[in-house]
């Protein structure tokens, strides 16, 4: 599939299905590609009071709402609020992590992230369970950087309140043969 805009032959991928419902990728897609359409996968994170401050001067994010409880009550929250590169970074984190880990065919693969798009919905909190949830999406070769373009679509929740939503795509490669 061709993005639009681009010329004709300029972009040569071949695209590998799975079964999102079923969670299995067909055979071939199996033995060749790094991910699947339907793969899968979820942490649960709990962010302590003393994290939300120390992560949010640790990225130089000195919004009074991460470090001050009076200016966070104030301004009609419960407590103090997570910096969103705080959670966000995780969330993006999480994808590395999984696709640094063999698939379960034992296949060893890599990946790095090509962009992310996230969406805060709501405020993160200190002691809360935080599910944080990746599918993949789409998986489409890409011969000119030797390796699969990999679409995602997550979320993060604390119970039923959505927090953030986003987006990624990952490029994948298998390891090179040995000589």
């Amino acid at each position: 599939m061709r993005p639009p805009g681009r010329p004709k032959g300029e972009y040569r991928s071949a695209k590998i299905e799975g079964t999102p419902a079923s969670g299995t990728a067909p055979a071939a897609a199996q033995s060749e590609a790094p991910a699947f359409a339907g793969e899968t996968f979820a942490m649960r994170v709990h962010i302590a009071d003393a994290e939300i401050p120390a992560f949010a001067n640790s990225v130089h994010d000195h919004n009074p709402l991460h470090h001050d409880l009076d200016t966070a009550l104030a301004a009609g929250y419960r407590g103090l609020i997570a910096s969103g590169t705080q959670l966000g970074s995780i969330f993006m984190a999480m994808t590395a992590t999984h696709f640094a880990k063999p698939t379960a065919s034992g296949l060893r693969r890599s990946g790095v992230g090509m962009g992310f798009d996230i969406r805060f919905r709501a405020p993160v909190y200190a002691n809360e369970d935080i599910d944080l949830r990746w599918v993949v999406t789409g998986v489409e070769r890409k011969e000119s950087l030797n390796g699969w373009i990999t679409r995602l679509e997550g979320d993060a929740r604390a119970g039923d309140t959505l927090l953030l939503s986003g987006t990624g795509t990952l490029l994948l490669r298998l390891p090179k043969a040995s000589p």
